[in-house]
């Protein structure tokens, strides 16, 4: 079961990737509208973003919310985000700790089985219970080093990045809370995080196109 919660975390970091490059194109566009005080199509175009942390703080300032009351929900949100990441980390860690072990009861079952062999002179029994004493610790080793470990490893690396482009995503909030340019929100955006990478010549095309 924690296996499979931690494919699945890991499952839904890699399709929401897709998407984002599309919210980053709205979130400008809105910054666009606000900034020149057209709130409407702000949230008309609002509405269209997908990822929840950039939605929710658009959403808030759109609203009229106080800019520490905004900051402070999008902190929430991104611990929240971190713990629900740590959560499947620790189990796959706490598996990659018992793996071993219980490949090495394994062993001793198997050596008992042999020892049982040994007094009724069943050969083929003795051959039978070594190998399984021998595969399970294999197995152990395997399932521990080369399964639950790396996945991990790679669970916690996307745990970090997000929780970086969280943050990143929290400052472009603020900074559209500042009324700041969207070209400068872009850039700070694409320098937080690659997913965030827009073509630049279509990205100025579009924000161009909404002011209009």
């Amino acid at each position: 079961m924690a296996l499979r919660y931690a494919i699945r975390a890991y499952w839904r970091v890699s399709e929401g990737n897709r998407s984002e490059s599309l919210d980053l194109q709205w979130f400008l566009k809105a910054a666009n509208h606000f900034r020149y005080g057209s709130i409407r199509p702000a949230e008309d175009v609002a509405r269209r973003i997908e990822e929840p942390l950039l939605r929710r703080g658009t959403q808030m300032v759109l609203d009229g919310f106080p800019r520490e009351q905004v900051a402070l929900a999008l902190q929430r949100q991104i611990a929240e985000e971190r713990d629900h990441f740590r959560c499947p980390v620790d189990l796959l860690r706490a598996m990659a700790g018992y793996s071993p072990t219980l490949g090495m009861l394994g062993t001793l079952l198997g050596l008992v089985q042999m020892l049982f062999g040994l007094g009724s002179g069943d050969v083929e029994r003795i051959g039978v219970s070594m190998g399984f004493a021998m595969l399970t610790t294999v197995y152990g080793l395997v399932l521990a080093n080369l399964l639950l470990k790396p996945l991990a490893s790679k669970l916690e690396q996307i745990g970090r990045q997000r929780t970086k482009q969280r943050a990143t995503e929290m400052q472009a909030v603020m900074m559209l809370y500042d009324r700041s340019h969207a070209e400068v929100i872009r850039e700070l955006m694409e320098g937080g995080n690659q997913v965030w990478t827009l073509p630049a010549k279509r990205s100025s095309l579009n924000l161009a196109a909404s002011t209009r």
